[in-house]
Protein backbone atom coordinates (compact mmCIF):
# COMPACT_ATOMS: atom_id res chain seq x y z
CA UNK A 1 0.00 0.00 0.00
CA UNK A 2 2.84 2.46 0.83
CA UNK A 3 4.33 1.96 -2.64
CA UNK A 4 1.04 2.92 -4.26
CA UNK A 5 0.89 6.08 -2.13
CA UNK A 6 4.43 7.01 -3.18
CA UNK A 7 3.72 6.42 -6.88
CA UNK A 8 0.44 8.34 -6.84
CA UNK A 9 1.83 11.14 -4.70
CA UNK A 10 5.02 11.76 -6.67
CA UNK A 11 3.17 11.33 -9.98
CA UNK A 12 0.42 13.81 -9.11
CA UNK A 13 2.86 16.33 -7.66
CA UNK A 14 5.16 16.17 -10.68
CA UNK A 15 2.22 16.44 -13.08
CA UNK A 16 0.94 19.55 -11.29
CA UNK A 17 4.35 21.22 -11.21
CA UNK A 18 4.83 20.57 -14.92
CA UNK A 19 1.41 22.05 -15.70
CA UNK A 20 2.09 25.07 -13.48
CA UNK A 21 5.48 25.85 -15.03
CA UNK A 22 4.29 25.01 -18.55
CA UNK A 23 1.32 27.37 -18.31
CA UNK A 24 2.99 30.29 -16.55
CA UNK A 25 6.54 30.31 -17.95
CA UNK A 26 6.59 28.60 -21.35
CA UNK A 27 5.69 31.41 -23.75
CA UNK A 28 5.50 29.21 -26.87
CA UNK A 29 3.92 26.23 -25.13
CA UNK A 30 0.50 27.69 -24.37
CA UNK A 31 -1.35 26.04 -21.50
CA UNK A 32 -0.38 22.78 -19.85
CA UNK A 33 -2.45 19.61 -20.31
CA UNK A 34 -4.50 20.18 -17.16
CA UNK A 35 -5.05 23.92 -17.62
CA UNK A 36 -5.94 23.52 -21.29
CA UNK A 37 -8.66 20.96 -20.61
CA UNK A 38 -10.08 22.85 -17.65
CA UNK A 39 -10.45 25.98 -19.78
CA UNK A 40 -11.97 24.19 -22.77
CA UNK A 41 -14.51 22.14 -20.83
CA UNK A 42 -15.52 25.05 -18.61
CA UNK A 43 -16.17 27.24 -21.66
CA UNK A 44 -18.11 24.56 -23.55
CA UNK A 45 -20.11 23.58 -20.48
CA UNK A 46 -21.05 27.20 -19.78
CA UNK A 47 -22.07 27.73 -23.41
CA UNK A 48 -24.41 24.74 -23.31
CA UNK A 49 -25.90 25.53 -19.90
CA UNK A 50 -26.46 29.22 -20.54
CA UNK A 51 -27.27 29.02 -24.26
CA UNK A 52 -24.51 31.53 -24.92
CA UNK A 53 -25.96 34.28 -22.74
CA UNK A 54 -23.51 37.19 -23.00
CA UNK A 55 -23.87 38.39 -19.41
CA UNK A 56 -22.90 34.97 -18.07
CA UNK A 57 -20.15 34.29 -20.60
CA UNK A 58 -18.34 37.39 -19.35
CA UNK A 59 -17.75 35.50 -16.10
CA UNK A 60 -16.19 32.44 -17.74
CA UNK A 61 -12.69 33.92 -18.09
CA UNK A 62 -12.35 34.83 -14.39
CA UNK A 63 -13.96 31.51 -13.40
CA UNK A 64 -11.47 29.54 -15.49
CA UNK A 65 -8.59 31.53 -13.98
CA UNK A 66 -9.78 30.81 -10.43
CA UNK A 67 -10.48 27.14 -11.18
CA UNK A 68 -7.00 26.76 -12.68
CA UNK A 69 -5.34 28.25 -9.59
CA UNK A 70 -7.46 26.13 -7.23
CA UNK A 71 -6.72 22.96 -9.22
CA UNK A 72 -2.97 23.57 -8.87
CA UNK A 73 -3.37 24.04 -5.12
CA UNK A 74 -5.62 20.99 -4.73
CA UNK A 75 -3.47 18.65 -6.80
CA UNK A 76 -0.28 19.72 -5.02
CA UNK A 77 -1.99 19.35 -1.67
CA UNK A 78 -3.34 15.87 -2.45
CA UNK A 79 -0.11 14.71 -4.12
CA UNK A 80 2.14 15.72 -1.22
CA UNK A 81 -0.32 14.31 1.33
CA UNK A 82 -0.16 10.97 -0.48
CA UNK A 83 3.65 11.07 -0.30
CA UNK A 84 3.52 11.57 3.47
CA UNK A 85 0.93 8.80 3.71
CA UNK A 86 3.43 6.34 2.27
CA UNK A 87 5.00 6.19 5.74
CA UNK A 88 2.55 6.46 8.69
CA UNK A 89 5.43 7.64 10.89
CA UNK A 90 6.63 10.34 8.50
CA UNK A 91 5.14 13.09 10.68
CA UNK A 92 5.02 13.03 14.46
CA UNK A 93 2.94 14.96 16.98
CA UNK A 94 5.33 17.10 19.03
CA UNK A 95 3.09 16.91 22.08
CA UNK A 96 2.63 13.11 22.20
CA UNK A 97 5.70 12.04 20.24
CA UNK A 98 3.62 9.57 18.20
CA UNK A 99 2.60 9.45 14.52
CA UNK A 100 -0.38 11.45 13.31
CA UNK A 101 -3.51 10.26 11.50
CA UNK A 102 -4.63 10.96 7.94
CA UNK A 103 -6.53 14.26 8.40
CA UNK A 104 -3.62 15.63 10.46
CA UNK A 105 -1.31 14.83 7.54
CA UNK A 106 -3.68 16.82 5.31
CA UNK A 107 -3.47 19.69 7.80
CA UNK A 108 0.35 19.47 8.04
CA UNK A 109 0.69 19.44 4.24
CA UNK A 110 -1.59 22.47 3.90
CA UNK A 111 0.15 24.73 6.37
CA UNK A 112 3.58 23.67 5.06
CA UNK A 113 2.52 24.31 1.46
CA UNK A 114 1.28 27.77 2.37
CA UNK A 115 4.44 28.36 4.47
CA UNK A 116 2.52 29.20 7.64
CA UNK A 117 5.21 27.77 9.93
CA UNK A 118 2.83 26.28 12.52
CA UNK A 119 4.77 23.93 14.82
CA UNK A 120 2.14 21.42 16.01
CA UNK A 121 3.75 18.59 14.05
CA UNK A 122 7.27 17.81 12.89
CA UNK A 123 8.71 15.64 10.10
CA UNK A 124 10.99 12.75 10.97
CA UNK A 125 14.71 13.58 10.54
CA UNK A 126 16.34 12.96 7.18
CA UNK A 127 14.21 12.21 4.12
CA UNK A 128 10.98 13.63 5.51
CA UNK A 129 12.63 16.87 6.53
CA UNK A 130 13.80 17.25 2.91
CA UNK A 131 10.27 16.56 1.64
CA UNK A 132 8.91 19.21 4.02
CA UNK A 133 11.46 21.77 2.82
CA UNK A 134 10.58 20.93 -0.79
CA UNK A 135 6.89 21.37 0.03
CA UNK A 136 7.54 24.87 1.37
CA UNK A 137 9.53 25.64 -1.77
CA UNK A 138 6.66 24.46 -3.97
CA UNK A 139 4.30 26.68 -1.99
CA UNK A 140 6.48 29.72 -2.61
CA UNK A 141 6.81 28.74 -6.28
CA UNK A 142 3.03 28.47 -6.66
CA UNK A 143 2.34 31.79 -4.93
CA UNK A 144 4.95 33.62 -7.02
CA UNK A 145 4.04 32.13 -10.40
CA UNK A 146 0.32 32.24 -9.68
CA UNK A 147 0.38 35.91 -8.76
CA UNK A 148 2.47 36.90 -11.80
CA UNK A 149 0.23 34.81 -14.06
CA UNK A 150 -2.92 36.55 -12.83
CA UNK A 151 -1.35 39.98 -13.31
CA UNK A 152 -0.17 39.16 -16.84
CA UNK A 153 -3.52 37.72 -17.90
CA UNK A 154 -5.49 40.70 -16.57
CA UNK A 155 -3.09 43.14 -18.27
CA UNK A 156 -3.48 41.22 -21.54
CA UNK A 157 -7.28 41.38 -21.27
CA UNK A 158 -7.13 45.14 -20.76
CA UNK A 159 -4.87 45.57 -23.81
CA UNK A 160 -7.11 43.29 -25.86
CA UNK A 161 -10.17 45.42 -25.14
CA UNK A 162 -8.24 48.66 -25.57
CA UNK A 163 -7.20 47.55 -29.06
CA UNK A 164 -10.81 46.74 -29.98
CA UNK A 165 -11.95 50.17 -28.78
CA UNK A 166 -9.23 51.89 -30.81
CA UNK A 167 -10.75 50.38 -33.99
CA UNK A 168 -14.48 50.33 -33.27
CA UNK A 169 -14.24 53.88 -31.93
CA UNK A 170 -13.60 54.96 -35.53
CA UNK A 171 -16.68 53.10 -36.76
CA UNK A 172 -18.39 49.72 -36.58
CA UNK A 173 -18.05 49.04 -40.31
CA UNK A 174 -15.25 49.42 -42.81
CA UNK A 175 -17.37 51.76 -44.95
CA UNK A 176 -18.03 54.04 -42.00
CA UNK A 177 -14.32 54.32 -41.20
CA UNK A 178 -13.36 54.83 -44.85
CA UNK A 179 -15.90 57.62 -45.21
CA UNK A 180 -14.69 59.48 -42.11
CA UNK A 181 -10.97 58.95 -42.85
CA UNK A 182 -11.11 60.33 -46.40
CA UNK A 183 -10.01 63.97 -46.36
CA UNK A 184 -10.79 64.62 -50.01
CA UNK A 185 -7.28 63.71 -51.17
CA UNK A 186 -6.00 60.61 -49.36
CA UNK A 187 -6.23 58.30 -46.34
CA UNK A 188 -2.99 59.32 -44.63
CA UNK A 189 -4.96 60.22 -41.51
CA UNK A 190 -5.04 56.46 -40.96
CA UNK A 191 -1.25 56.07 -40.92
CA UNK A 192 -0.87 56.31 -37.15
CA UNK A 193 -3.94 54.11 -36.61
CA UNK A 194 -2.55 51.38 -38.87
CA UNK A 195 0.90 51.62 -37.32
CA UNK A 196 -0.50 51.14 -33.83
CA UNK A 197 -2.94 48.46 -34.95
CA UNK A 198 -0.20 46.39 -36.59
CA UNK A 199 1.86 46.51 -33.39
CA UNK A 200 -1.17 45.78 -31.17
CA UNK A 201 -2.26 42.77 -33.24
CA UNK A 202 1.25 41.31 -33.20
CA UNK A 203 1.33 41.73 -29.41
CA UNK A 204 -2.16 40.22 -29.13
CA UNK A 205 -1.02 37.21 -31.14
CA UNK A 206 1.93 36.63 -28.82
CA UNK A 207 -0.29 37.03 -25.77
CA UNK A 208 -2.72 34.43 -27.10
CA UNK A 209 0.18 32.03 -27.52
CA UNK A 210 1.58 32.74 -24.06
CA UNK A 211 -1.77 32.91 -22.24
CA UNK A 212 -4.40 30.77 -24.02
CA UNK A 213 -6.79 31.62 -21.18
CA UNK A 214 -7.05 35.04 -22.82
CA UNK A 215 -9.30 33.56 -25.51
CA UNK A 216 -11.99 32.77 -22.92
CA UNK A 217 -12.28 36.32 -21.63
CA UNK A 218 -15.49 37.39 -23.32
CA UNK A 219 -16.83 40.93 -23.63
CA UNK A 220 -20.59 41.50 -23.82
CA UNK A 221 -20.01 44.72 -25.81
CA UNK A 222 -19.06 44.21 -29.48
CA UNK A 223 -17.09 47.46 -29.30
CA UNK A 224 -14.68 45.83 -26.82
CA UNK A 225 -14.36 42.48 -28.61
CA UNK A 226 -11.00 42.06 -30.32
CA UNK A 227 -12.51 39.68 -32.90
CA UNK A 228 -14.89 42.45 -34.00
CA UNK A 229 -12.07 44.99 -34.08
CA UNK A 230 -9.91 42.74 -36.26
CA UNK A 231 -12.85 41.95 -38.57
CA UNK A 232 -13.72 45.62 -39.11
CA UNK A 233 -10.08 46.52 -39.63
CA UNK A 234 -9.52 43.72 -42.13
CA UNK A 235 -12.53 44.80 -44.20
CA UNK A 236 -11.17 48.36 -44.19
CA UNK A 237 -7.79 47.09 -45.37
CA UNK A 238 -9.52 45.14 -48.14
CA UNK A 239 -11.23 48.33 -49.30
CA UNK A 240 -7.90 50.16 -49.36
CA UNK A 241 -5.83 47.31 -50.78
CA UNK A 242 -8.18 46.06 -53.49
CA UNK A 243 -10.49 49.01 -54.07
CA UNK A 244 -8.41 52.15 -54.48
CA UNK A 245 -7.45 53.25 -57.96
CA UNK A 246 -4.66 55.50 -56.69
CA UNK A 247 -2.37 53.56 -54.35
CA UNK A 248 -0.66 56.82 -53.44
CA UNK A 249 -3.75 57.76 -51.47
CA UNK A 250 -2.75 55.32 -48.75
CA UNK A 251 0.46 54.15 -47.08
CA UNK A 252 0.88 50.84 -48.89
CA UNK A 253 3.61 49.58 -46.55
CA UNK A 254 1.44 50.07 -43.47
CA UNK A 255 -1.53 48.39 -45.16
CA UNK A 256 0.58 45.37 -46.07
CA UNK A 257 2.16 45.18 -42.61
CA UNK A 258 -1.22 45.31 -40.87
CA UNK A 259 -2.71 42.69 -43.20
CA UNK A 260 0.27 40.45 -42.46
CA UNK A 261 -0.23 40.90 -38.71
CA UNK A 262 -3.89 39.91 -39.06
CA UNK A 263 -2.93 36.84 -41.09
CA UNK A 264 -0.53 35.68 -38.35
CA UNK A 265 -3.20 36.37 -35.72
CA UNK A 266 -5.75 34.25 -37.60
CA UNK A 267 -3.28 31.42 -38.18
CA UNK A 268 -2.52 31.34 -34.44
CA UNK A 269 -6.18 31.27 -33.39
CA UNK A 270 -7.35 28.74 -35.99
CA UNK A 271 -4.53 26.36 -35.08
CA UNK A 272 -5.63 26.20 -31.43
CA UNK A 273 -8.89 27.92 -30.53
CA UNK A 274 -11.31 28.52 -33.37
CA UNK A 275 -12.71 26.85 -36.46
CA UNK A 276 -13.27 28.66 -39.73
CA UNK A 277 -16.86 29.39 -40.58
CA UNK A 278 -18.47 27.32 -43.30
CA UNK A 279 -19.70 30.46 -45.01
CA UNK A 280 -18.24 33.84 -45.90
CA UNK A 281 -19.46 36.90 -44.00
CA UNK A 282 -21.13 39.86 -45.67
CA UNK A 283 -18.68 41.66 -47.89
CA UNK A 284 -17.84 45.37 -47.83
CA UNK A 285 -19.27 47.24 -50.79
CA UNK A 286 -17.95 50.13 -52.85
CA UNK A 287 -21.49 51.04 -53.92
CA UNK A 288 -22.23 52.21 -50.40
CA UNK A 289 -19.43 54.79 -50.81
CA UNK A 290 -20.41 56.12 -54.24
CA UNK A 291 -21.30 59.50 -52.78
CA UNK A 292 -18.02 59.85 -50.85
CA UNK A 293 -15.87 60.96 -53.76
CA UNK A 294 -13.24 58.29 -53.03
CA UNK A 295 -11.56 57.07 -56.26
CA UNK A 296 -12.48 53.37 -56.12
CA UNK A 297 -12.43 50.76 -58.86
CA UNK A 298 -15.77 49.37 -60.02
CA UNK A 299 -17.84 47.18 -57.71
CA UNK A 300 -17.42 44.16 -60.01
CA UNK A 301 -13.63 44.47 -60.04
CA UNK A 302 -13.53 44.86 -56.27
CA UNK A 303 -15.73 41.82 -55.65
CA UNK A 304 -13.54 39.69 -57.95
CA UNK A 305 -10.47 40.75 -55.98
CA UNK A 306 -12.21 39.73 -52.73
CA UNK A 307 -12.58 36.19 -54.07
CA UNK A 308 -8.87 35.73 -53.30
CA UNK A 309 -9.41 36.21 -49.55
CA UNK A 310 -12.53 34.12 -48.98
CA UNK A 311 -10.68 31.67 -46.71
CA UNK A 312 -9.27 34.54 -44.65
CA UNK A 313 -12.72 36.09 -44.24
CA UNK A 314 -14.20 32.74 -43.18
CA UNK A 315 -11.51 32.56 -40.49
CA UNK A 316 -12.48 36.04 -39.34
CA UNK A 317 -16.14 35.04 -39.11
CA UNK A 318 -15.15 31.93 -37.17
CA UNK A 319 -13.29 34.13 -34.66
CA UNK A 320 -16.28 36.46 -34.31
CA UNK A 321 -18.71 33.56 -33.83
CA UNK A 322 -16.46 31.82 -31.31
CA UNK A 323 -16.53 35.02 -29.25
CA UNK A 324 -20.36 34.84 -29.34
CA UNK A 325 -20.79 37.96 -31.45
CA UNK A 326 -22.36 38.69 -34.84
CA UNK A 327 -20.52 40.04 -37.86
CA UNK A 328 -20.73 43.85 -37.92
CA UNK A 329 -23.72 44.98 -39.95
CA UNK A 330 -22.86 47.00 -43.03
CA UNK A 331 -24.45 50.33 -43.77
CA UNK A 332 -27.55 50.14 -45.91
Amino acid sequence: MSTIYYILGFGLTLFTLVDLIWTTLWVDGGAGPLSKRLARYTWKGTEQLTRKTNNILTLVGPIILVVTLLSWVLFLWVGITLIYSGDPASIIDIRSGGPIIWYERVYFTGYTLFTLGIGDYSPQPGFWQMITAATSGMGILFLTLGASYVINVVNAVVKKRSFARSITGLGMTSEEIARSAWDGKDFHQLDLVLMNASSDISELTQQHQAYPLLHYYHSRNPEEASAIGVAVLDDLLSLLHFGLKDKGAVNVILVQATRSSIETYLDTLTSVFIHSSEKEPNRPSIKRLDDSGIPFVSEDVFQRELDAVIKRRMQLLGAVNSDNHDWPKAEV
